[in-house]
């Protein structure tokens, strides 16, 4: 495969003179694609035999700003709100009686997908930016005829 970095660079001064909207759109397109892998592997790795957990694991775009979360989603459909005990574990717990309720012990599901699919993810990064970039001029293009 050739890259001609000088077209890179003028990938990247477009990118930059695009408004904010529209930086964020390419950047939810081809980060999406990209944190595939992670989504995937993170759901595959989900310690608990229910399906909610699982199926609360998608992306989101962070608001004002320019960044992708990978993980468990709260909310409407989504019933995730649980992931962060799975994940990290909890402390003793106890009932006002003073009884035990037990205690979670963290499973690193979110770390270990992480740490399998960084480099095939990081890989991706960059093939679908330069994807979603093309994608945005050429829709670009045809609202323009």
């Amino acid at each position: 495969m050739y890259l001609d970095t000088i077209n890179i660079s003028e990938l990247e001064r477009f990118f930059n003179d695009l408004k904010l909207v529209d930086q964020r759109k390419i950047f939810a397109a081809g980060f999406r694609k990209a944190a595939n892998p992670l989504k995937n592997k993170m759901q595959a790795l989900v310690p608990v035999k229910t399906g909610n957990l699982r199926r609360s694991i998608g992306s989101s775009i962070a608001r004002d700003e320019i960044a992708l979360y990978v993980g468990t989603k709260i909310g409407g459909a989504n019933d995730g709100w649980y992931g962060h005990f799975l994940e990290e574990g909890t402390k003793d717990r106890y009932r006002k009686d003073g009884s035990e309720t037990g205690k979670i012990k963290g499973k690193h599901f979110a770390s270990l997908a992480f740490m399998y699919t960084e480099d095939e993810v990081y890989s991706n990064i960059e093939q679908e930016w330069y994807k979603a970039i093309d994608r945005f001029i050429v829709r670009t293009n045809k609202k323009l005829k």
